[in-house]
């Protein structure tokens, strides 16, 4: 990888982990409580969880220079990786604490950041049934 091209990649994933703290502080600042960041497993990968009272919401934040850039940025491909992450989490974290699986509620969410403005926080940007 050349020179420009390593910095090119440095920059933009800054920029990326700029717009998940920025997420974050909005996410607080409307009451929700940050379960995990950057959530992996071997299905997929959610920038945040969070939780507000019984619902429990996995957000993928797009950074693009536009707002409209940011909100397109997410793909049929990319949808299906965060449900099978979301399943996984639930799994582990939710339905195996032996928690009632129906006290809570999901949500896929979107926060679109571009330059110089507030995010755009999208909820339930897509629907899918969770699986227990």
């Amino acid at each position: 990888m050349s020179d420009q091209a390593h910095k090119k990649k440095r920059k933009a994933y800054l920029w990326g982990q700029g717009a998940e703290w920025l997420s974050i502080a909005l996410l607080t600042l409307k009451g929700y409580r940050v379960l995990a960041r950057r959530f992996k497993c071997k299905s997929g990968e959610i920038d945040l969880i969070a939780q507000r009272g019984n619902l429990i919401c996995f957000i993928e934040v797009k950074a693009r220079s536009s707002r409209q850039d940011a909100l397109n940025a997410l793909s049929w491909h990319q949808r299906q990786r965060i449900i099978k992450a979301a399943e996984w989490y639930l799994a582990r974290n939710i339905y195996g604490k032996n928690e009632n699986i129906q006290d809570f509620c999901c949500r896929f969410d979107l926060i679109a950041v571009e330059p110089w403005a507030l995010p755009t926080h999208v909820k339930d940007a897509w629907q899918r049934e969770i699986k227990p």
